[in-house]
């Protein structure tokens, strides 16, 4: 902690500044003689002062980050809908409507920094008690505690009730999203083709969405002479924050049967096109139109093939556009280091612009090994992304195979203007990567020090940056067989087997001429598969999961001296889930997770999120469910 209190009461400059290590006296009443003995040498051997040394330390004594929050959710909703026959035509209508909230308030203990260099400027009293300095000055922020007790830092357990009361904050904020949405709809026909009605349907949304956030007094910070705020604790002064944003929406869909089975087409059992189109208009980011065009054909009963081409929009979420700009602790693989100047989509690039920056080679980035502390948040001037998909399948299901059903498909997805949350290293590396260097805007997101080189600050979240494109084969298969088609009693039960299985040939990033891959890593293997085998009789099931994943690497498009272990084995674990249906209305699951106590290779590195059962090991649970 850069942060000292001066001889004469008053707090040293940089007491804003409250990430890093502790300034300490070496007078420090805490401290034995052979201790300041050895600490005094060693500062005067390193022709340093011997007045004060830092010390850095993990805070296990302090409570900072346990924290408690109240969620409340609740939804008001309801409709009507009829019918009516008019102009030769029957019509179906429906109104519907609903409003909701959710909101969360939390209290979280949080280390008050003015206090905390109060309770470390410690001395002993004329009665050789250990005591806070005198002229010390309490934060504006209010603490469990107003009487300043000293803080012993060195080695755990050591921090009194008192200190611990003085230096902590009840830091209290809010947050809310707000819903509400009406629909309009009304569907007929417009004509009778010999394969049947065409069916159409017309409607109109509107749709509105606010988001509030109350940071409390603690987070808002301590308000200046000049109207800016200083934090009080070691995260950044937030503000009040809110904002919304409304739609008008009016949309269509048109279903055409051209050829049905019962018209005995050769080579057509049964044809259908289908069309649907929403118009838009965005409070924030303005109108738009969005559409799909599709159909099926069935050759025979038995196999089908069916494709559609769409054309989506996704406006931005409240919480993109209006989350408050908070602190940010993030490592980064500085594109600039030894270990990643050779990495990237064009590694000559890449060490040509960190050259130009005068970063030397050998160079060894702090925020590689360690967090740097920056800013993150929503971003108002977000505008919609846009996508264009093709997806095309090819069914099987036999009519002499009954319950089986086989699906393939080829997705192909490309997404313009994609809104995407990018971290520090995300900007870091946009700007080294990138021809353009030093001139594109990704590279005024971060600070790099012109002496020491090293990375001191940046400003993440989110940014209308990338263009995208995914390609994937995925395959689904489900078989129902009850069990008495195979010479088995009515009551012998049924066996169901349902897998998907996603193969993605290609999913990468796009933003500032440069590609990067989104799949291949542990967090996002290019192959996943999933069967269940599921086994019911009457108010008994019984289910076998298998999960795989496809072999992976901990980083892609790295030098292969980046990692020691950067290739990955594929991996498998099973679950499996006994249930049965007590009565009508109580029910109970016992779930067994991670049976034989898989443990992926390198277990340490792997993305947590996706491997969570796996890391956790073997598990049980139990649940009980009342339906009333």
């Amino acid at each position: 902690m850069d942060s000292y209190l001066n001889t004469d009461g008053s707090y040293g400059a940089g007491y804003h500044n409250v990430n890093g290590a502790y300034t300490l006296s070496t007078d420090n009443p805490y401290l034995t003689d052979a201790e300041r003995t050895t600490i005094k040498n060693a500062l005067a051997a390193n022709g340093l002062p011997t007045d004060k040394f830092y010390l850095s330390r993990l805070n296990q004594d302090l409570d900072g980050g346990m924290y408690r929050t109240d969620m409340q959710m609740f939804r008001f909703q309801g409709g009507l809908a009829g019918d009516f026959n008019a102009l030769g035509r029957h019509f179906n209508w429906s109104l519907r409507g609903q409003y909701s909230k959710y909101m969360s308030d939390t209290w979280q203990p949080m280390i008050n920094t003015q206090n905390l260099i109060n309770a470390l400027n410690s001395t002993r009293d004329a009665s050789g008690n250990i005591v806070c300095a005198p002229g010390y000055q309490n934060s504006p922020a209010a603490t469990r505690s107003e009487t300043c007790a000293p803080f012993n830092p060195f080695g755990t357990d050591q921090l009194t009730l008192g200190a611990k009361n003085y230096i902590i904050s009840d830091a209290h904020y809010k947050n809310s999203n707000t819903q509400r949405d009406f629909q309009a709809e009304i569907n007929s026909t417009v004509l009778k083709l010999p394969a049947g009605d065409v069916r159409w349907d017309l409607g109109y949304e509107h749709r509105r969405e606010g988001y509030t956030f109350n940071p409390g007094s603690f987070f808002a910070g301590e308000e200046l002479a000049d109207g800016s705020r200083r934090q009080y604790g070691n995260i950044t002064a937030m503000p009040y924050t809110s904002g919304s944003y409304y739609t008008h929406e009016a949309f269509g869909e048109l279903d055409v049967p051209l050829v049905s089975p019962a018209m005995n087409v050769p080579g057509v059992y049964s044809l259908s096109a289908t069309a649907n189109g929403r118009y838009i208009r965005n409070s924030m980011t303005g109108s738009y139109w969005t559409y799909m065009f599709g159909g099926a054909w069935w050759p025979t009963q038995d196999l089908g093939l069916s494709g559609n081409y769409a054309q989506s929009v996704r406006n931005p979420s409240v919480t993109e556009l209006f989350s408050p700009q908070s602190t940010s602790y993030e490592t980064a693989d500085d594109p600039c280091d030894a270990a990643y100047v050779n990495s990237g989509p064009n590694p000559t690039v890449r060490a040509l612009n960190c050259a130009k920056a005068h970063v030397p080679g050998g160079f060894v980035s702090n925020i590689t090994n360690g967090t740097v502390k920056g800013t993150t948040g929503g971003n108002r001037g977000l505008q919609n992304e846009t996508s264009h998909s093709y997806t095309g399948s090819l069914e099987f299901r036999p009519h002499f195979i009954r319950g089986f059903d086989l699906k393939g498909s080829f997705v192909d997805v490309k997404i313009n203007n994609e809104i995407t949350s990018l971290s520090a290293e995300n900007l870091i590396q946009a700007c080294y990567d990138s021809s353009s260097y030093p001139s594109n805007a990704y590279c005024n997101t971060f600070t790099r020090d012109s002496s020491t080189h090293q990375i001191t600050d940046f400003t993440d979240g989110y940014f209308n940056i990338a263009n995208q494109h995914m390609q994937a084969l995925q395959g689904a298969l489900s078989y129902v067989l009850p069990l008495y088609r195979v010479g088995l009693s009515e009551n012998a039960g049924t066996v169901a087997v349902n897998g998907n299985y996603t193969h993605y040939v290609k999913n990468s990033q796009t933003y500032l001429g440069n590609t990067y891959y989104q799949v291949g890593t542990t967090g996002s293997p290019n192959d996943l598969f999933t069967l269940n085998l599921n086994y019911t009789r009457g108010p008994l099931s019984v289910q076998w999961q298998t999960i795989f994943y496809g072999k992976s690497q901990y980083a892609v498009q790295v030098a292969k001296t980046a990692y020691e272990h950067n290739d990955r084995p594929s991996f498998a674990y099973f679950n499996a889930t006994f249930g049965y249906e007590i009565t009508k209305n109580f029910d109970a699951n016992f779930m067994i997770n991670n049976i034989t106590n898989a443990l992926p290779k390198y277990p340490g590195t792997v993305s947590v999120t996706r491997y969570y059962e796996a890391l956790i090991g073997r598990s049980f649970q139990l649940n009980l469910g009342a339906h009333f």
